[in-house]
């Protein structure tokens, strides 16, 4: 069992301006909870094949924390938010990523019930969590009717924003965080004690399904930017970088492509193509400033890519990359078979938070005979060592089967980056060479995939074609370069890496 600590202090010394200098770097940590799904219907007298609600054709198969085939009840949340509480109590903030209702009808919906099952949630989250600094956003399933969330002002989100008025007030906002929220669905607040700014983005008007925007004309600027939402983070991240500020992105649905979804070779894609090409082209010009992104959605774990330019294979150079977290609901997709359920999971993030103003340094001679387990050296060079850098990630998991079976919810580590993939800490450049490595070594590509479902689903499944997918998704955001790669216009599967000069320490969980 990893035991974590609160702040771990990590001390290097440096030559700053001739002189040595100790600074030091202190790790904290941050929980990503997403996609409850909430489903109040749930009874363990239900059909499994009917999200667990009908009863006429009981299998008396349904257990007291979920089914694979159902969202989930309420004792399964409750024990995820308990796990929380049990393995770091004392984060310095939460990043909740939206998605709480279930996937079911809008018949049994309305803004009511989904107001309520929010408040149900955020209650539940300040009971065991009543002085911690909470950033929550919205999911396509969190508006009345799901996915058709208007641009601007609306009453769901205003109800809501009253809801989170106590958590948007303890933040201090550019801008007031509390009224951005209430009128666009989207703010941008400072994390406590960093210099970490979070840029919260409303995700859900540049969502595929999301009539009130997709019918809008590209001749308009409404249709090209609903709400200004891309001249707003323009704008903002500019004078972020002006302020020495480093950038969380977050939001709940990602740009690029779903990696769990084989039907067809152009895969399946959650933004508008127009809003897709804005969003990747945001990030490169404002990577310097971006420190990391935070996405949901998928219910899987994954990672995403980000380029700094449209290079071939040989010359592209990562600037940025994108964490997606794995849901709390077990549900199993009926996007397509090979979607499959997950096994519930939450995600602790282990960052350095240390802050001050940035000036440029020179390692010292003796920089690598430092402890420095937690320092990635693909940046040990950068304007600073007290960037908020991600240095570990680690994913706790409930198996649902067994929990069922014994009839009590007991939460795991699945695994940690650190361990798994070799990681010193976690940059573009670190995740561009996992990816490489595990396109071409099975092992590694087997860690993963199965960290994908959260341990659930068996790795011997993923075909090659399964892979190349998953390569793809994590490497193309763009729609029609992901559909080359996939179609293997570029370089084979087989060819692209040749020789791997040399393979991670892989271990095995």
């Amino acid at each position: 069992m990893l035991l974590v600590a609160r702040t771990v202090a990590v001390v290097v010394v440096v030559v700053l301006a001739g002189h040595p200098h100790t600074v030091e770097a202190k790790i904290g940590t941050f929980w990503h909870v997403t996609d409850f799904h909430y489903d109040l219907n749930y009874t363990t007298s239900g059909d499994p094949k009917r999200m667990c609600w009908d009863t006429r054709f009981s299998s008396g198969s349904v257990g007291e924390f979920g089914d694979y085939d159902c969202d989930a009840p309420f004792p399964l949340l409750t024990s995820a938010v308990d796990a929380m509480k049990k393995f770091d109590g004392e984060p310095d903030f939460i990043l909740w990523t939206g998605d709480d209702t279930a996937h079911v009808s809008n018949d049994y919906f309305s803004t009511e019930v989904v107001v309520n099952i929010v408040t149900n949630l955020t209650n539940l989250i300040a009971s065991r969590f009543p002085n911690t600094p909470v950033f929550p956003v919205l999911g396509n399933h969190d508006y009345y009717p799901k996915n058709q969330m208007p641009v601007g002002p609306n009453r769901l989100q205003s109800e809501v924003a009253d809801l989170w008025r106590k958590w948007f007030q303890q933040l201090q906002g550019h801008g007031d965080v509390y009224n951005s929220f209430h009128s666009s669905g989207r703010y941008a607040a400072d994390v406590p004690g960093s210099n970490v700014t979070m840029v919260a983005l409303n995700t859900l008007i540049w969502y595929k399904s999301n009539n009130e925007t997709a019918l809008l004309p590209d001749t308009t600027s409404d249709g090209l930017d609903p709400d200004g939402q891309f001249t707003w983070a323009d704008s903002l991240l500019k004078d972020l970088a002006k302020k020495n500020r480093r950038v969380y992105l977050v939001g709940h649905i990602p740009p690029g492509t779903f990696e769990r979804y084989q039907q067809k070779r152009k895969g399946f894609h959650w933004y508008q193509p127009r809003y897709n090409d804005r969003f990747t082209q945001l990030v490169q010009q404002h990577a310097h400033v971006i420190e990391a992104q935070f996405f949901a959605h998928h219910h899987t774990d994954s990672f995403r890519l980000f380029f700094e330019e449209e290079k071939n294979q040989e010359q592209r150079i990562p600037v940025s990359y994108q964490l997606l977290s794995p849901g709390v609901t077990p549900w199993r997709s009926t996007l397509s078979e090979e979607t499959g359920a997950n096994n519930p999971g939450i995600r602790l993030v282990h960052y350095n938070t240390t802050t001050g103003k940035s000036r440029k340094l020179r390692l010292a001679s003796h920089f690598h005979d430092t402890p420095l387990s937690l320092v990635n050296q693909n940046h040990a060079i950068r304007t600073s060592l007290h960037v908020p850098q991600v240095v570990d990630v680690s994913t706790y998991y409930l198996n649902l089967s067994a929990a069922n079976l014994e009839g009590r919810a007991e939460w795991h580590l699945e695994y940690n980056f650190s361990s798994t993939y070799n990681l010193k800490s976690v940059s573009p450049v670190a995740l561009y060479e996992v990816a490489k490595t595990m396109k071409a070594n099975r092992t590694l590509f087997d860690l993963y995939y199965r960290a994908n479902t959260v341990g659930l689903e068996d790795p011997e499944k993923c075909t090659e074609k399964c892979r190349l997918l998953h390569w793809c998704a994590i490497t193309e955001i763009n729609y029609s370069r992901f559909y080359d790669c996939n179609n293997g216009v570029r370089l084979s599967w087989r060819a692209a890496l040749g020789v791997v000069a040399s393979v991670l320490v892989l271990v095995v969980r």
